[in-house]
């Protein structure tokens, strides 16, 4: 075989390499259903949504691959800019999202779909919370105590008291 028919050759190859790409884009876009919460990040299977969606908006897609997990949220009550902090409560999907190569997932965060928001009487269980707070978002929980029956955020130093004299 001569050089130049091992080049033909492996630009043969290369061709049908390429004509069997699929060069579609498999996607995940996140939906804020709640009238009264921000949604602050989701992550689902190995895609993070992390940018803050206000009521009713919708992210940008986003890349992810195809697969079959559960899906987990983290909103605030209230609207972006009113007084008082943000308590932050952990969401979990009541069910596995799918996804297929080339397609794109819509997760819509509402009461309806997700199981964790105290005041729709649908706390998560404490395994549910802690794996949440301390697997797939342990920076936003750093240094504090999730409390999955009542959705309240206590930070280290208000727990820990004070053994000092009064």
């Amino acid at each position: 075989m001569t050089t130049r028919s091992i080049r033909l050759a492996l630009r043969l190859l290369g061709l049908l390499g390429l004509a069997a790409c699929d060069s579609t884009a498999t996607t995940a876009v996140v939906k804020n259903g709640y009238s009264d919460a921000v949604v602050h990040k989701v992550w689902w299977n190995t895609t993070l949504i992390a940018d803050a969606l206000e009521p009713g908006a919708a992210s940008a897609p986003q890349r992810a691959v195809p697969g079959d997990d559960l899906a987990y949220a983290l909103i605030s009550p209230g609207r972006p800019g009113e007084a008082g902090p943000p308590g932050l409560i952990a969401l979990q999907s009541r069910q596995r999202l799918s996804i297929a190569r080339g397609d794109q997932l819509e997760i819509d965060v509402l009461d309806s779909s997700f199981a964790g928001n105290c005041d729709a009487s649908a706390p998560l269980d404490d395994a549910s919370a802690r794996f949440i707070t301390e697997r797939i978002f342990p920076g936003d929980f750093a240094g504090a105590t999730y409390d999955p029956a009542t959705c309240v955020t206590t930070s280290a130093a208000t727990d820990a008291g004070s053994d000092g004299p009064d």
